[in-house]
């Protein structure tokens, strides 16, 4: 166990799975108390279980952060539960992998509530808490597809973009709070969403753009985000923090 976020309350989104669950789980090893946000319930319950086992604090709040009431419920239940907030990490998204011309608006939509919108409301709820403990730290997980493009991603690579966008605004106005906020942008990932549609073809066009030679895992992405997220980055805010193997720069 660690100490770089004791006595910190998080509140990690997208916490069941992939990033998001080895990011509640390295905030949990540096001694914070960990609040896992997911629609996925019983998957949240077994991330909760192995932080337990781990020494962890942590607690499961059902939350589909395409809902705003349900998101504004999660906030109520952390002030009312912990008195304030110091850290929100989001990492929920919902993709349809089509160009623009192919993409329905009804994907379009779902794609933006969960990847684009709910960062912003969970950030608009979670602001008030933070200016309650003095400040705090805001960290959204972007993707290299906010910053550079893919095929047939039109929806996905738009609300990531925005995100990384939403960042500065929040950097700029909350500033005088105390409260800071970056983007981080993942190259690809070893999760179980990258797993389901790995092909042999599109895995050698994905490790033709990643310089490790490797498929990133979701504790790289934890590091950095305990980075973003503690003290140690107190100077840095309103930036995207690329953690892609040099996919941006290929």
């Amino acid at each position: 166990m660690g100490n770089r976020l004791s006595n910190k309350i998080c509140v990690v989104t997208g916490a069941a799975s992939g990033i998001g669950a080895g990011i509640a789980k390295r905030f949990a090893r540096e001694g914070a108390l960990v609040v896992l946000a997911d629609v996925n319930e019983g998957a949240s319950r077994e991330i909760e279980e192995e932080i337990r086992r781990t020494g962890g604090k942590c607690e499961t709040c059902r939350t589909d952060v395409g809902s705003e009431r349900e998101i504004a419920e999660l906030f109520r239940q952390v002030g009312e539960r912990h008195g304030g907030l110091h850290i929100l990490s989001t990492n929920a998204y919902w993709a349809a992998p089509k160009n623009a011309e192919e993409t329905t608006l009804e994907e379009w939509n779902r794609c933006m509530a969960v990847t684009l919108t709910a960062p912003y409301l969970c950030s608009k709820h979670a602001i008030p808490l933070m200016k309650k403990t003095g400040g705090g730290s805001i960290v959204h997980t972007s993707s290299v597809g906010g910053v550079v493009a893919f095929y047939n991603n039109a929806s996905y690579m738009t609300a990531k973009a925005g995100v990384i966008q939403l960042c500065k605004s929040i950097a700029v106005d909350f500033a005088p709070d105390g409260i800071r906020c970056n983007a981080i942008c993942p190259g690809i990932i070893d999760t179980p969403s990258t797993r389901s549609d790995d092909t042999e073809e599109l895995r050698r066009l994905r490790m033709a753009k990643t310089l490790a030679g490797r498929y990133g895992t979701p504790d790289d992405i934890a590091s950095a985000a305990v980075y973003l997220a503690g003290d140690e980055s107190g100077f840095v805010t309103g930036t995207a923090l690329m953690v892609d193997s040099g996919w941006s720069i290929i």
